[in-house]
């Protein structure tokens, strides 16, 4: 009896430090990643997005997502919501378009700690070993501090993870599965059904996993999560006639499995940056996996089983549908990680030498990622200051029944200025914006009074179109101009 107290008293306290470990561990991040994202001007075309459609909602109202002051069906609001709040209560717009991709990647880190102590209570250093492999990662931290959507959707998608994990024992927690699919709905899009499908069909397969189902909690919960998915969809449908095809799939569908993109070329972008520009240790955690997956011996958790299958399954699916980008298979990448810790940790019980080659590798994959991730969060794109000033003096001269216009150079591989939606957030413009390419101006000018930015190289164009064209502002390689109004 004293042994086994001493036993418990052990573990809770093993339990106390290793949280108290990674917590701090989530404090550091918090802090190192919060002094990066109010560096520089938004440039990047998704973070732009999100930032416009939010200031949109401020004016439009929150009832539908807008961009260009037209109804934006391409992904849905909950994003847009939050950057509402913090928008016209911060001085800097990277901080207030930043701040809740942050947040998400915290409760990120913490969902990946709780699913590390739910893959194997008995091993609790598996909790800072998985979240310090996790924050190290640059595919974490990288899109932690940039204004997209995905690191939102990956933090819903490791908490249904996690609540499918507890409805093994109460079958309640398939609604909290539900919850966590209709958020990620509004997030980004529904994709959380893909991976409780996965746990299901692999469920389903176990004998020993099969009479735990609860199929009444089950169906229920499903049934609840696609009436609340739907709400949205509906309601945009009902309201402002949204087409079908968008309710689901965010961008149009020709966007995604077009020509363009599905089987245009044989690319592995999402395998490069999980191995390689993304995070050096993705090629390990994937070899994690496989191993658990294949392995006839020395069989896993079933968590650890789950999360193993779920995330090659999704890769796999990534790479055959050519998706550009690994963004598209950041939701696995806790699983991934966890399943990755939960590997070095077990080798490292094995024995003394293999504890230090282990433990080794741990630090070298850790201090590697935030090594990696340092080196891509110190990229510099081309500043962009005198073309947000350029934006700005756009902004002043708007006015109604005036035409805005964006003059695109030609060819497209030789374009100098930003994107519409640069202007658009950056010139807090009030109506909007449209975009010509040289030809189709001196095609159909529209007529004024009009204003618009060119480059400088593509002035004599404009003056070709609107004779009578007057510059307001010239700094560097842009022009700001104005045709058919009083000077």
């Amino acid at each position: 009896m004293i042994n086994d107290n001493l036993t418990m008293t052990t573990v809770r306290n093993d339990i106390f430090r290793s949280v108290l470990v990674a917590s701090l561990l989530i404090l550091a991040v918090g802090i190192w990643l919060g002094t990066r994202i109010p560096r520089g001007i938004l440039t990047f075309q998704d973070e732009l997005f999100t930032a416009e459609r939010a200031r949109e909602m401020l004016i439009q109202g929150r009832d539908s997502v807008y961009f260009n002051f037209e109804h934006s069906f391409a992904k849905p609001p909950l994003q847009y919501w939050l950057t509402t709040l913090s928008l016209p209560r911060l001085d800097n717009p990277a901080t207030a378009v930043r701040i809740w991709p942050l947040v998400y990647g915290l409760l990120t880190a913490i969902a990946v700690g709780w699913l590390a102590f739910l893959v194997a209570p008995d091993r609790p250093w598996l909790i800072p070993l998985s979240v310090a492999i996790l924050i190290s990662a640059p595919v974490f931290s990288t899109e932690a501090r940039r204004a997209l959507l995905d690191t939102g959707l990956m933090f819903f998608t490791t908490a249904a993870i996690g609540f499918a994990e507890l409805a093994r024992r109460r079958p309640v927690w398939w609604l909290g599965v539900a919850a966590m699919c209709w958020l990620g709905a509004l997030q980004k899009l529904p994709l959380i059904f893909l991976p409780w499908l996965i746990i299901i069909v692999w469920r389903v397969t176990q004998d020993s996993e099969r009479e735990h189902l609860r199929m009444r909690w089950l169906i229920g919960g499903a049934l609840l999560a696609i009436a609340l998915v739907s709400i949205w969809p509906v309601y945009q449908y009902a309201k402002y006639g949204m087409p079908v095809t968008k309710a689901f799939a965010g961008d149009d569908l020709n966007d995604l499995f077009g020509e363009r993109r599905l089987g245009s070329r044989p690319y592995f972008d999402v395998l490069t940056g999980l191995m390689a520009t993304g995070w050096a240790g993705g090629g390990f955690a994937l070899a994690a996996a496989a191993i658990f997956v294949f392995s006839r011996k020395d069989r896993p958790p079933p968590l650890v089983m789950e999360m193993s299958i779920l995330s090659l399954v999704i890769v796999f699916l990534a790479v055959i549908f050519n998706f550009r980008s690994v963004r598209y298979v950041m939701p696995v990448v806790p699983c991934l990680v966890v399943v990755l810790a939960f590997l070095i940790h077990w080798l490292a019980e094995k024995n003394e030498k293999m504890r230090v080659r282990a433990s080794a590798f741990a630090i070298l994959l850790i201090v590697g990622g935030f090594v990696q991730s340092e080196i891509k969060m110190h990229h510099r794109s081309r500043d962009a200051s005198v073309e947000r000033e350029v934006a700005q003096e756009l902004g002043k001269l708007q006015a109604p029944a005036m035409s805005t216009l964006l003059i695109k150079g030609e060819p497209p591989s030789k374009r100098i200025l930003r994107s519409g939606s640069f202007y658009l957030f950056y010139g807090a413009l009030r109506f909007p914006i449209k975009q010509y390419s040289i030809s189709e101006l001196l095609r159909m000018p529209p007529p004024g009074p009009v204003i618009g930015v060119c480059a400088v190289r593509d002035f004599p164009a404009v003056q070709a179109a609107y004779p009578g064209v007057g510059t307001v502002l010239a700094r560097d390689e842009f022009i700001c101009w104005r045709a058919g109004t009083e000077r």
